[in-house]
């Protein structure tokens, strides 16, 4: 995966940090956007260090909630669910204070990336009501942002699906992530009602095999909602799709959650052998600047 030559086009760096057919570059096309897709591409790959250094000297416009929303998933994904809510109430308040860019909804998908990361901030912590609340207020954003996408569209007819109103990397994929955490909430907080729900609506939302990224954690997180649904066989099979897609595209991070779900659920030969990738993983990944200690 390419993760930041600095003789990439936009369009390049922008199909390295979420895949294929994305939609237009738009607000991108600059020095803050191209550093910010820079980052996401190195911090999917495992590689911390790199992608913080991308995003330390992304301050202000458009991108600076972006980058903080970044900063604040690397903590998360270092088992720092606390840490992680400083950068994302930084980027929830950088995101209010922005306007929005026409067709692209991409102040709307800033102020849903931050509210979806606070949600998953107090998941982390066994705050289930506070998650559920922010989840709500995402839900909220959204539906504005649909219902003035359904206006727009009346007034202009073919002007395409509202709820798909913008390129994929701005509202959609903000969308998705919503769905990621409200299927986690449902899990770790014993809804084995809303976890078997949120299975079937997770892989209708599966972005696919052109972004291997969102698609492989789409599968990840299906696979726990399986699993916490008391589809066994079923989440093996979605959690084993998911780290193969990791592996081959080379996304650490999600290797190493996929493999752990393995140690975890595995036989004992096949346990023993995932549980050393996993300490294989944390070796590299920690080398790359993650800092695990709350994992």
């Amino acid at each position: 995966m390419e993760t930041g030559q600095s003789g990439a086009s936009t369009e390049q760096l922008l199909a390295a940090a979420f895949g294929a057919g994305c939609g237009p570059v738009g607000p991108l096309e600059g020095a803050a956007g191209r550093s910010w897709l820079r980052a996401v591409a190195l911090a999917g790959s495992g590689r911390f260090a790199a992608a913080r250094s991308a995003t330390a000297g992304i301050t202000d416009g458009v991108f600076a909630s972006a980058a903080r929303c970044l900063e604040a998933s690397m903590l998360r994904q270092s088992g720092r669910h606390r840490a992680a809510t400083v950068p994302d109430g930084a980027a929830l308040a950088l995101a209010s204070a922005q306007r929005e860019e026409p067709g692209y909804g991409l102040s709307v998908a800033l102020t849903v990336d931050a509210t979806v990361g606070l949600a998953a901030d107090a998941l982390g912590t066994g705050r289930f009501a506070l998650s559920a609340r922010l989840l709500a207020r995402a839900d909220g954003h959204l539906a504005a942002h649909d219902a003035g996408a359904a206006t727009t569209a009346a007034k202009a007819p073919g002007a395409g699906d509202p709820g798909e109103c913008g390129p994929w990397w701005t509202v959609p994929r903000a969308r998705l992530r919503r769905d990621w955490v409200a299927a986690e909430l449902a899990v770790y907080s014993g809804d084995t009602a809303g976890a078997a729900a949120a299975v079937d609506a997770l892989l209708t939302a599966d972005p696919g095999a052109g972004r291997p990224r969102h698609h492989a954690k789409t599968l990840l997180i299906a696979g726990a909602a399986a699993m916490a649904s008391g589809e066994v066989e079923r989440a093996g099979e979605l959690v084993g799709k998911a780290y193969q897609v990791a592996t081959e595209s080379v996304l650490n991070p999600l290797r190493w959650a996929g493999a752990k779900m393995m140690s975890g659920t595995s036989g004992e030969e096949r346990g023993v052998a995932t549980a050393r990738i996993v300490a294989a993983l944390e070796e590299e990944w920690i080398r790359d600047g993650a800092d695990l200690a709350g994992v």
